[in-house]
């Protein structure tokens, strides 16, 4: 299957939330950027990351924000116009709404000196610009939710599988429904033992990817379950190549139509 055919399937991309919908509603992450195509890029790929996203482009208006309706999380550039990203830090220990939300500092020169200056002013984690998809969701998803496990970014997608050398039924809506580097979620009827090791087969952008998977949960059409009947699959053996094959794929997927040579 093609870049096209799956972006066609694409209803949206997301990661799957711990936290309840309440908690969904009313949080957001701030970020805070004197540059604007490099405001709009990371705000843009936090919402597509699932996360609410309200934006501010100097220390004074990120204040405002922060001291209406605390964040859940900040992500700062470094060197703002004015008051610097460190200063920020400063500024919202001040404000008890806000003092114990972490942030997150980017930069465009990541070096240890840096990090360890971001670290001793109480930065939770210090990233490289321009922000990378996985790089960025490494980065925040511990901090917003912190009792989850994931390091890779799961979407949403539709993409032709075969496994133990059988093809899904795409036409009967079987396929690929969640695909992340470390496993995927399979749309099927087809039923197999928790914790067998499976064979699975999927073609992204030209390439055939092959893995050896174990099955994690299934979930049989007769539960009831409407919408989420499948299976979950967890790779246990895939090559390097194949690993960054569909760590390209999602990152092509959540920065889909961004002006990426802009933020650049």
């Amino acid at each position: 299957m093609t870049k096209d055919q799956a972006l066609a399937g694409l209803a949206e991309v997301r990661t799957a939330m711990s936290w309840n919908a309440a908690d969904r509603t009313n949080s957001f992450v701030l970020i805070v950027d004197s540059e604007p195509a490099s405001l709009i890029f990371t705000s843009m790929i936090i919402q597509r990351l699932g996360y609410r996203a309200c934006s501010a482009v100097a220390v004074g208006g990120a204040l405002e924000i922060a001291a209406a309706s605390a964040p859940r999380l900040v992500i700062t550039e470094l060197n703002l116009k004015g008051l610097s990203g460190l200063e920020l830090i400063e500024r919202l220990k001040q404000h008890p709404a806000a003092a114990g939300v972490p942030v997150v500092i980017m930069t465009r020169e990541l070096t240890p000196g840096i990090i360890e200056q971001c670290r001793q002013a109480g930065a939770a984690a210090c990233i490289e610009k321009p922000v990378k998809v996985n790089e960025l969701y490494e980065a925040v998803h511990p901090l917003i939710e912190p009792g989850t496990r994931r390091t890779e970014v799961r979407i949403e997608t539709r993409l032709s599988v075969t496994v133990n050398n059988r093809p899904l039924e795409c036409f009967e809506g079987e396929c690929a429904a969640n695909l992340s580097v470390n496993g995927m979620y399979l749309r099927t009827a087809r039923t197999y033992p928790e914790n067998s090791l499976v064979q699975v087969r999927l073609s992204i952008n030209d390439e055939e990817i092959e893995a050896e998977a174990r099955v994690v949960y299934c979930r049989p059409l007769e539960d009831g379950c409407s919408g989420i009947w499948g299976v979950g699959l967890q790779f246990v053996k895939k090559s390097p190549a194949a690993g960054e094959i569909i760590r390209s794929f999602i990152n092509d997927m959540v920065t889909h139509g961004m002006d990426r040579d802009r933020e650049e």
